[in-house]
C-alpha cells in the first residue's frame, strides 16, 4: 500500500503533510495570492475590463496551530526574510560629527560615541540633538589608525536620558567637495 504522506523538512526538522493538504494549511499561514491567467488575446472588450478578478476565499489562520517555520538565520524561514531589519552589532568607538549645510560644507563639529553599527546604519549617543534628514559627516576614530570618514542621514533622534540623545543614522555615500576633503584632512 503506497504512503499518501509527503515529508518536507530542512535542517533536521520534518513535517508530515497528507496528500492534498498544502503547507500553508498545515502551518496556518496565509498563502500567496493565486496567479491570474494572462490575457494574450489583446482587447478583451468592456465586459472583461469591468469585472475585477475574484480570488478564492482565504483560510483564517489559527494562531494556536502556528508553528515557526525555521530559525531566524534560515534563508527559507519565511516570505518576509527579504525585508528583515538590519542586524546591528555593538560598536563602541569615539566619533567626530559634523553637520553639513545646504552647500555641502561642514558647519559645526562635535564629539560623540558610536553604540552600534550595521551594513547600512549606525547609532550614536551625542550631547547634541540632530534634526531628522540632516546629513552628517562621521569620523570614526580607531586605535592607532587614521579615522575613517563616513556620511549618514539622520533617521531619528530621541532623548536617551542622562543628557544624551540617541541618533540613528542611515549610511550613505560621502559627498564630494573641497570643504569635505579639508575637514577629512583635519581629522
Amino acid at each position: 500500500m503506497p504512503d499518501d504522506r509527503i515529508q518536507a523538512g530542512r535542517a533536521g526538522r520534518l513535517a508530515t503533510i497528507d496528500a492534498g493538504v498544502s503547507v500553508w494549511d498545515q502551518w496556518g499561514a496565509v498563502p500567496p495570492p493565486p496567479k491570474l491567467p494572462s490575457t494574450a488575446t489583446g482587447d478583451a472588450g468592456p465586459s472583461a475590463a469591468a469585472a475585477p478578478p475574484v480570488a478564492a476565499p482565504q483560510p483564517v489562520p489559527d494562531p494556536a496551530a502556528a508553528e515557526p517555520m525555521g530559525e531566524p538565520g534560515d534563508d527559507a524561514a519565511s516570505p518576509d526574510a527579504v525585508t528583515a531589519a538590519p542586524t546591528f552589532h555593538d560598536f563602541d568607538a569615539e566619533v567626530d560629527l559634523a553637520e553639513l549645510d545646504d552647500r555641502i560644507r561642514p558647519v559645526t563639529t562635535w564629539s560623540a560615541r558610536a553604540t552600534s553599527v550595521s551594513r547600512s546604519a549606525m547609532s550614536i549617543r551625542s550631547r547634541r540633538m540632530c534634526y531628522r534628514d540632516k546629513v552628517l559627516l562621521i569620523a570614526v576614530h580607531l586605535i592607532d589608525d587614521k579615522p575613517v570618514v563616513l556620511a549618514g542621514r539622520v533617521a531619528s533622534c530621541d532623548y536617551g536620558g542622562d543628557g544624551l540623545y540617541l541618533v540613528e543614522l542611515d549610511l550613505m555615500p560621502k559627498p564630494e567637495s573641497d570643504e569635505v576633503r579639508a575637514w577629512e584632512h583635519e581629522r
